[in-house]
């Protein structure tokens, strides 16, 4: 800690000059507090050693915080009520996403059903892919325009896209209105529900990020059970349609709640790819990258692999109901847990359990029912953090002005691997079989392990400290 007092002392008495801002003012000068320098660093709670100071690249699409000693509210009416429109939010978009599975495995024996696995597998690819494809865009927006106005339009798009997937028979019916119109519709609402959070929470953000992260969860258990319930008592369409209105209700809800902190004009283009030169934020992109490779091939496809193993298509979405209930309480423990922990700690540990259960549980014993339950309850509960504690990390080390853009950024890349893993991981099933299949998105996870323990490495200004707080 020593090293860590030094460090901001020279941080504090260093000089500053800058055109943009002129000479510093008599208050700032007696606080020995210089906004170009503070600035540039990542919020001090965020780590509990940082040794040497892990700096963040000075080269940002965003200008300088006009507040040095801002304060993030941390708590409160306002802030709390902003992560319960995130929760809709995210359970509006993630939940579906989560839900993806239960859809294609109806396409599959319905509409499509002349369609091999893979082929199928292309439409909730494509859906993945706008609503993560798009969050560059879609970031800076947020930084520059506020929540509202892009909720509303985002609101718009995904009902009516799901109102004509009620009405689609052929295939490019569903890659327009699922894939594009309706993945549009939730790239708009799930990055301003994620971006909005880290404006009002710094200490307490990875309990925040949890809490409305676990909308997703939520959604992936309420949605199969819709789905399920009225592909059999109401038909195809007239779910669907009841599908729409509950989304828009929620939507509806979550654009009272949302509000932006900070001013709006923050971002100055919408793509800075030199937000790279931050190792960090590149090592915890890359980790992102192969934990969405995995999660969203597990998801979408664990409906197909559990009916390929003879069992009922009822019992597919209830595996895959059980999988999201583990999945929502993963995502409220893990938030706290790492808040006192740290989040990168925290994810490496579950990413590394979420490993175990599928190379110990899922492979071996993936052919009997005891054995699928266990592997839901387990993996579930790891797999919680995945999506949550992801922006909550990237959130960490990056400036509160800027996180919009950096999540956008982010997502923007990743959204490859949601659009290829479902594709990938069908063709797989049916070529080299199940086994193959699962061995593979166990190594996919052993990648972002890898990964994600390179972010922690480079925090650290790349000298170990197993007892750091990252």
């Amino acid at each position: 800690m020593a090293t860590e007092h030094k460090a901001s002392t020279i941080i504090a008495e260093q000089p500053y000059h800058s055109a943009q801002y002129g000479e510093p003012s008599a208050s700032a000068t007696s606080a020995n507090v210089y906004p170009s320098v503070r600035d540039e660093e990542a919020p001090q709670s965020a780590f509990s050693i940082i040794e040497p100071p892990a700096q963040l690249s000075t080269l940002t699409t965003h200008i300088l915080d006009p507040v040095p000693n801002d304060i993030f509210p941390d708590g409160g009416l306002r802030s709390w009520s902003v992560i319960t429109g995130s929760f809709l939010l995210l359970m509006s978009t993630y939940g579906l996403m989560n839900s993806t599975g239960v859809l294609q495995s109806y396409f599959a024996t319905h509409q499509l059903s002349s369609y091999s696995t893979s082929a199928v597998g292309w439409i909730p690819g494509i859906f993945l892919f706008f609503g993560l494809g798009l969050s560059a865009q879609v970031g800076s927006m947020f930084d520059r325009y506020g929540p509202t106005g892009i909720l509303i339009t985002g609101t718009g798009c995904y009902v009516a896209g799901l109102l004509l997937l009620a009405e689609c028979r052929l295939y490019w019916h569903f890659i327009l209105t699922m894939g594009v119109l309706t993945g549009t519709g939730s790239a708009l609402l799930s990055t301003v529900a994620l971006s909005a959070v880290p404006h009002w929470f710094d200490r307490r953000v990875g309990l925040a990020m949890g809490t409305a992260m676990a909308g997703g969860g939520a959604g992936g258990v309420v949605f199969p059970l819709v789905l399920r319930a009225g592909f059999t008592n109401l038909g195809y369409k007239w779910t669907i349609r009841l599908l729409a209105l509950i989304i828009g209700v929620l939507c509806g809800v979550a654009i009272l709640l949302v509000r932006s902190r900070l001013p709006k004009g923050r971002s100055r283009s919408t793509i800075n790819l030199r937000a790279f030169k931050d190792t960090r934020f590149t090592w915890l992109t890359l980790g992102t990258f192969s934990l969405e490779l995995e999660v969203f091939a597990g998801i979408g496809l664990y409906p197909t692999y559990v009916v390929m193993q003879g069992f009922s298509t009822s019992t597919s979405v209830i595996l895959l109901a059980v999988l999201s209930v583990f999945s929502t309480v993963g995502r409220l423990m893990a938030g706290g847990i790492a808040d006192k922990y740290g989040r990168i700690n925290t994810q490496a540990i579950l990413i590394a359990l979420g490993a175990l259960a599928i190379f110990i549980i899922w492979l071996p014993f993936g052919d009997t029912l005891p054995g699928l339950y266990m592997f839901s309850a387990v993996f579930g509960l790891a797999s919680g953090s995945f999506l949550s504690l992801a922006p909550a990390c990237i959130g960490q080390i990056s400036k509160a002005s800027e996180v919009g853009g950096r999540f956008g950024i982010c997502y923007s890349l990743v959204s490859i691997a949601t659009l290829i893993c479902i594709p990938i991981g069908g063709e797989m099933l049916q070529k080299v079989g199940k086994k193959a299949m699962v061995g593979y998105l166990g190594s996919v996870l052993v990648v972002a392990l890898g990964m994600f323990t390179m972010a922690r490495w480079a925090c650290l200004g790349y000298r170990w400290r197993w007892q750091a707080k990252i």
